[in-house]
């Protein structure tokens, strides 16, 4: 056995060896146990992260699920229509398409936009703007018709599709379009009717869900789910359009001959209110006159003139202040505070009666029996007919009126205001007024719409207030009476309807200038015509009030201006509405007679005769 420097040597390489392979398996311990502890750490958050999701949050991931392959399409309401008494379509919503694009599908804008701006309303450099954009959805023109979204189709451009829409249209004649007001381009109500009554219209949208692969179709046997829209109800009107029609018509050429910057007519049922008419035209710029897109009946104020004196006189009788045939001095003038009033004819001292004054429109007589009636019973009688404050009609930007109280009042406030001057008011205001007269003393609700009808044609009626007493009967009565003297003999005789009696009064007012006063002191006075009336006086079924504002100076005064147009439409409007005439009434009244006191046997022979002469003829 070697003991020299040799064994030591072989000894020490061993050791070495030893030491090395024992560092190596050290680290590759230590490499073990990293790896096992790095998977063990893995294998604790991954079971953590399904504890997590199955256990602590399985909704949450679950709806996120869900939304990946749930689509909810949107199932637009249809807007309800408009139609009028008769069940006629006033405005309606129809199908249309727009035509729309997603530009990032557009290789060459530019002559895309040359191609379409032959076809759309839209210019070109609108069209390449859109063209252009960096959104995925643009719309170049919406709501066309049918033949424009083919032609824009037949172009067979990438990127441009149509997408289906609901347009509002007004069928026919189009009339009554600034009391039915107007929709925007998405259906919303944001004037007349249409806005008032957006809520009830414009209905509910509903919704569709169904689950949809990858690719966006729909999954067989998916989840599919229908909420129907709750469609938008329709507006039935107390209008009648063929009334309304020739309302426009009769107004236009009316307003035209009496050189008048512009006109309303406004015609109602005084014993339900219902507004069966309601016109508004304008000169426009080219001189013709044509119907508003402003619904002056309700948002315009002005001074009535002489049509305020049958409500004067009603307060003058109701008080006991005079009867109708209770007659006084009437001067040509009379002096009141500081302002000389006059009438408009030339007189003496003449000695009249309380008719006779209404009958003549004298502003001396109606003048000296309102002194006696005082401010008070005038102011309260006014307020009562409704004067002062809008109208429960409801319609948007509805005007007061200006009926200050008696505090405010001038010196020559109670000659003016009985008069029709100094005060002013709406034409809807001024009619309701008449309505209470031809109603028996009883201030109607007026009011536009009649109701509304579901899908299924269930119509469900517009709840109105209840009518109040300004008059008795009797006083109204006799207001109608000395109305009916004016039309057959005094200043309305161009009221006249054959056939017919007719009871009404003329009006004639100047008109406020837009800086003060009336321009009496530069001759600038400018005059508002007017008439307002009923038939048949007996027992008014319609009642009507025609305004031409600024008729020329050859015909200034209601009687001229504004009562021939009255004339003409209570004739069409007394056939329209199969109101019968004074000699049709008088035979259907002895036909009744006749029946009331014919027994019951002899009535059916009678009968039985009247069929076999028909068959025979």
């Amino acid at each position: 056995m070697s003991t020299g420097p040799e064994a030591t040597t072989g000894t020490g390489r061993g050791s070495s060896r030893d030491l090395l392979r024992r560092d190596a398996q050290i680290r590759l311990k230590r490499r073990v146990l990293l790896v096992g502890f790095i998977f063990a750490v893995l294998a604790g958050l991954l079971g953590w992260r399904l504890v997590q999701l199955q256990i602590m949050e399985p909704d949450r991931y679950l709806e996120r699920g869900l939304a990946q392959r749930i689509r909810t399409v949107a199932l637009p309401a249809v807007r309800g229509a408009i139609v009028d008494r008769n069940g006629v379509d006033l405005a309606l919503s129809v199908p249309r398409n727009s035509v729309v694009a997603n530009p990032s599908l557009i290789a060459d804008p530019t002559a895309a936009a040359m191609a379409l701006t032959g076809i759309l309303n839209t210019d070109i450099e609108v069209l390449e703007s859109r063209l252009s954009s960096d959104r995925s959805f643009v719309y170049l023109e919406r709501q066309v018709e049918d033949e424009i979204a083919e032609m824009a189709m037949a172009l067979d451009l990438s990127g441009i599709y149509t997408q289906p829409e609901r347009a509002r249209l007004r069928p026919g004649d189009g009339s009554a379009l600034a009391l039915l007001g107007r929709t925007d381009i998405d259906n919303n109500g944001i004037s007349g009717l249409e806005l008032v009554f957006d809520d009830l219209l414009s209905g509910t949208d509903g919704e569709m869900i169904v689950e949809a692969g990858l690719g966006g179709s729909t999954i067989p046997g998916g989840e599919y789910r229908v909420e129907a829209a709750d469609q938008g109800r329709t507006l039935v009107l107390t209008i009648d359009r063929a009334l309304q029609f020739e309302a426009e018509r009769l107004l236009a050429e009316g307003v035209t001959a009496a050189g008048g910057k512009g006109g309303v007519l406004v015609a109602m049922s005084p014993t339900t209110g219902e507004v069966l008419a309601s016109a508004t035209v304008s000169r426009g710029d080219d001189g013709i006159v044509r119907p508003s897109t402003e619904h002056r009946v309700a948002t315009w104020t002005f001074e009535p003139g002489s049509i305020m004196k049958p409500l004067t006189m009603s307060a003058v009788l109701e008080t006991g202040t005079a009867a109708v045939d209770t007659t006084r001095d009437v001067p040509s003038s009379v002096f009141v505070h500081d302002a000389d009033f006059t009438d408009s004819f030339p007189h003496g001292t003449e000695e009249w009666s309380v008719a006779d004054i209404l009958r003549q429109s004298s502003n001396v007589g109606t003048i000296l029996w309102a002194q006696d009636l005082g401010e008070e019973a005038l102011y309260r009688q006014l307020l009562d007919f409704g004067l002062g404050s809008a109208t429960e009609l409801g319609f948007p930007g509805e005007a007061n009126g200006i009926l200050l109280p008696v505090g405010k009042w001038s010196g020559t406030s109670l000659p003016t205001i009985a008069i029709g001057q100094g005060v002013s008011a709406s034409p809807i205001q001024m009619i309701t007024a008449f309505s209470t007269l031809a109603n028996n003393g009883l201030r109607p609700i007026p009011t536009l719409v009649r109701g509304s009808l579901d899908d299924e044609g269930v119509f469900a009626p517009l709840g109105v207030g209840e009518q109040v007493e300004v008059i008795p009967a009797g006083i109204a009565r006799s207001v109608v009476e000395m109305m009916e003297a004016v039309v057959s003999d005094g200043t309305g005789k161009r009221g006249q309807v054959p056939g017919y009696r007719v009871a009404g009064k003329t009006g004639t007012a100047w008109k406020p200038l837009d800086k003060g006063g009336y321009g009496e002191d530069k001759d600038e006075i400018r005059y508002v015509a007017s008439f307002a009336g009923f038939l048949p006086a007996e027992a008014p079924e319609i009642v009507i009030l025609v305004v031409v504002d600024e008729p020329a100076r050859s015909t200034y005064s209601g009687g001229r201006a504004a009562a021939p147009i009255f004339a003409d439409y209570a004739q069409f409007a007394v056939r329209q509405l199969r109101i019968p005439s004074e000699f049709e009434r008088t035979g259907l009244d002895q036909v009744g007679r006749v029946m009331a006191t014919t027994p019951a046997r002899e009535m059916s022979i009678l009968a039985a005769e009247e069929a076999a002469l028909s068959g025979i003829g």
